[in-house]
């Protein structure tokens, strides 16, 4: 089980990875973030022990092969519960995302296939952002299990 605020630091460090490939800076963090760099690296320290991400001092860090996968589920959960408060809901855009990414991190995989199956597998988001595949996506066999 994955605490909010280390999967809230994945997720930075995936979509900054995105932007800009390369490490990711500490300072970059902690001003994005609004903490210390200390506390950055604290937290980077235990995401590297995780096998999350590869942390180097002074020289800033960069998410492995599980950190990568890990981020990409997140990312899943939160698009396709945009899919759910948007078409459902009639939430705007903005709203569906503040209110995903309150969600994420508590819904289970379950769910979020339930929604998928739902929505015909949408391969957007709201915000025309890919909706990645999960290799258990939607299996009904998993839907319907207690």
């Amino acid at each position: 089980m994955f605490a909010v605020n280390e999967e809230r630091y994945l997720k930075f460090i995936y979509q900054k990875q995105l932007e800009e490939p390369g490490k990711v800076r500490t300072t970059v963090i902690a001003t994005s973030f609004g903490v210390k760099a200390a506390t950055v690296t604290e937290m980077l320290q235990k995401l590297s022990q995780k096998g999350l991400l590869r942390y180097t001092r002074y020289r800033g860090v960069d998410l492995t092969t599980k950190g990568v996968t890990k981020t990409q589920k997140l990312l899943r959960k939160h698009r396709l519960l945009e899919v759910l408060l948007v078409r459902f809901l009639n939430y705007t855009f903005h709203k569906a995302c503040e209110e995903a990414t309150k969600l994420e991190h508590h819904v289970s995989k379950k769910l979020v296939n339930a929604i998928c199956q739902a929505y015909d597998h949408p391969d957007l988001c709201p915000c025309n952002k890919a909706i990645l595949k999960d290799s258990e996506c939607c299996d009904t066999k998993l839907l319907y299990e207690n």
